[in-house]
């Protein structure tokens, strides 16, 4: 249960991160909003990672590892295909208005995936050496 709230809190963060740079990059210097929207998500994904790493899926040692950042980058990337999907979607629909109702809801089907590739994939316990089939 207390990983579900540190996952919860790290993704608020990250969320409040992700949505104010999008936003800003896109009312202040007009960006697309779907550049807008990926180029958040990548500034709190960086910050996101680092923290689930130390904090949310804490595994023994806190220390940050290159094979699950590997693996964090490779869902990232689908979390990110993802996001744009759905803000270049509501978007094309809402054509151009409602800017902050669509990085939102790009952001809670983001948190979805991110979530499930992150405890699946991720941030899974290594299998004991004994378990290990030979």
């Amino acid at each position: 249960m207390m990983e579900v709230v540190r996952f919860f809190s790290v993704s608020m963060f990250g969320l409040l991160l992700d949505v104010t740079v999008a936003l800003l990059l896109a009312t202040l210097i007009g960006l697309p909003l779907w550049i807008a929207a990926a180029t958040g998500f990548v500034l709190a994904g960086g910050a996101n990672y680092i923290l689930h790493e130390i904090w949310t899926f804490q595994q023994g040692s806190q220390a940050l590892s290159r094979p699950r950042a590997l693996k964090y980058l490779g869902a990232s990337l689908v979390t990110l295909l993802a996001r744009i999907s759905v803000v270049a979607l509501l978007d094309s629909i809402f054509q151009g208005q409602h800017a902050l109702a669509i990085l939102l809801c790009g952001a809670g089907a983001s948190l979805l995936v991110n979530f499930a590739l992150g405890k699946r994939f991720v941030f899974t316990a290594p299998v004991p050496s004994a378990d290990r089939p030979k």
